[in-house]
Parts: C-alpha cells; structure tokens; sequence
C-alpha cells in the first residue's frame, strides 16, 4: 500500500524552542554531531554519556506498541546525545518497588518507567534517594523534588484517531477497547468516541455510536481477538484498540471478519489490511528533551507533552481519503493552537 506520513509537531522549531524554554540545551551540539564534527560529539559524550540512566517496562520492547516505542525514544538518546540508557523489559508488578530501589542503591542518575501503573511505586521508593530523579512516562504523581514524570496527553492522539474513524465507518458503529480501566485510558476513549461518532454524524450517520470494552490485560492476544469479534458480531465495523500486545488480536478479529482497525500508540498499518491509519505515538521526539531537561536541572515536577511537542504521529494508508487526511491536518493545527476543549468530552 501506499504510505503517507504527518507529523503532529508544527515544525521541529517548535519542539526546539520547547527544549530551549525547558532547559534543553545543545541543539547545535546535536546537529553538529550528526553532520560528523568530531569536536562537538566529544562535548555531546562528555555531557551525557556519564550520565547513569535506566529505562524499566512493563512489557516486551517487541509488542509494537507501548514498550516498543518508548525503548526507541531510549535509543534515540543514545544516538543523539551519546547516552548508553539500560532498558530493563517485561518487569511484573510485584517487582516494580524491588526495581527502584536497586537502582536507587546504585546510585543511577536517572530511573525512567514507562507506565502510569509505576506510579505508587515511585511515590513510595523516590524519596528515598534524593539523589537519583525518577521519571514515570505517563505519570503524574510529583511527590517530592526528584520525581519528574512527564504525562502525554494520550486523548490528543485519539481525537485524532477518532477523526479518521469517522470518516472510516460506514454504518457509524464503532468498537472501542481499551486495556485497563484507568483515568488516562477512560479520557483517551471518551475524546476518540467522542469526535468519531461527532464525524460520523456529520457525515449524515444519523445513528452513530460507541460501545466500549475493557480488557483488563495488555498482553493476551486471545482475549483481544475475542472481544473483538464478539464486538463486531453486534455490529461495529470500526475497531480501535489500545492494549499493547493484546491489540494484535483485535487487529486479526478485525481482518477476520472484514471490518476496519484504526492503530494507536504504534504503528500497526503492517499487520494487516484491515488497519486504515496509525496515530503512532514517537517518544524519539521526546526522550532527548527528558534526558536534557534532567541533566541541566531545569526540568522539574510534573510534565505535560502532547501533538504541539511531537508525540504523535499519523501513517495513513491508501484507504484514507482525502477528506479525511485534511480533517486530520485541520485537527492538528488546531490542537497545536489550543483551540479544542478536550475537557468537553470527559466522562466524570
């Protein structure tokens, strides 16, 4: 198929000025390494490379998914900034304090955790070790001086997603699914129904509607293909899913039974022809931004990141109009200006 790419950042000038606002220094030390200068990419690894920095994951760095894109915000830090960040993969629940607190005694730097469900885990080790930052990707809780979690808003990317639904459905049925029942996924699902059925409608879908499903797992595929197709059997013929590796099963449901699968989080636009569109989320935008921010000292408390700073990203395939990607592209510049009131489409 045919791939078509947007990126969500207004313009790399916009991430830049983000990074400079935010203490992020050595954007010429990064262009400059890439054009090969030898001088500079000494400066880059003296400032970053003695940095010690874990990334730990709830899942697998292969889910292509949630874990697959944060380990590639991780190597893009590596890459630019000459940083040799450990990622430490697939730690259980039960092991979450445990993991923090090791690296705590070892005195790393910075301990990185991708996963809102670290959060009572940091809370309880941070503290402890004033010393070394703790940063929860899609965290909130900022208890004390060095926990730095840096929350994107996921329902920016769905509304997004959700636009693309709109235009995809044809009988204004959609399908919604998401891995656990937590704040983030509810406004994430809440804004992306919101804005599909909203389009469908406008598109003269007069009965259009959202039914939603909780998996309560990230990780059973078995689970996701049966959700699925039970879903589509009462009727939707749009599917989203948001469940790492779960979402593969969605995703064969979704071809199975010859409806259509709108991707999140990464792009799922290879798996299957049922899949329209990827709203992909790119942590290679901002990882390099968090490992600055850190190093400099001016990145503190509780961080929001969204389409103006590059987080997302929309693949379209060949089965997207041209209607629907110019939505998109107005929906984008409209978030990027603040125009939307996300808050309008929260459930309580």
């Amino acid at each position: 198929m045919k791939r078509n790419r947007l990126f969500f950042s207004a313009s790399l000038a916009l991430l830049a000025s983000m990074m400079v606002a935010c203490g992020g220094g050595g954007a010429k030390s990064e262009s400059k390494v890439e054009n090969g200068e030898q001088q500079n990419a000494e400066k880059t690894d003296s400032e970053y490379s003695g940095m010690k920095i874990v990334l730990i994951l709830p899942g697998s760095v292969d889910d292509q998914s949630w874990n697959a894109s944060n380990n590639a915000g991780a190597k893009q830090c590596d890459k630019e900034l000459g940083t040799k960040i450990e990622v430490v993969e697939s730690v259980p629940v039960e092991e979450f304090e445990q993991t923090f607190t090791e690296y705590g005694e070892k005195g790393y730097d910075l301990v990185m955790a991708a996963g809102s469900q670290f959060d009572e885990a940091c809370a309880a080790v941070a503290p402890q070790y004033e010393k070394t930052v703790y940063t929860i990707i899609n965290g909130t809780k900022s208890d004390s001086d060095n926990m730095v979690p840096v929350f994107p808003k996921e329902y920016e990317g769905s509304y997004i997603a959700g636009v693309i639904a709109g235009y995809t459905t044809e009988n204004g049925n959609f399908a919604t699914m998401g891995g656990e029942s937590n704040l983030a996924m509810v406004h994430l699902l809440d804004t992306y129904e919101g804005i599909a059925v909203a389009t469908a409608k406008e598109r003269g879908i007069a009965n259009a509607k959202a039914n939603r499903s909780f998996l309560n797992t990230w990780t059973d595929v078995s689970i996701g293909k049966a959700m699925a197709s039970q879903m589509i059997d009462n009727g939707a013929d749009t599917v989203f899913c948001y469940s790492n590796e779960a979402t593969s099963g969605a995703i064969q449901a979704t071809a199975e039974k010859k409806a259509k699968f709108v991707g999140f989080a990464a792009n799922k636009n290879e798996e299957s022809d049922c899949v329209v569109a990827s709203v992909s989320m790119n942590w290679a935008n901002v990882y390099p931004w968090i490992i600055k921010g850190i190093k400099s000292g001016e990145l503190k408390g509780a961080q929001e990141v969204g389409v103006k700073e590059g987080v997302f990203e929309t693949i379209f395939t060949d089965q997207c109009s041209e209607e629907c990607k110019q939505a998109v592209e107005k929906a984008t510049e409209e978030i990027t200006n603040g125009k939307i009131d996300f808050k309008q489409y929260f459930s309580e």
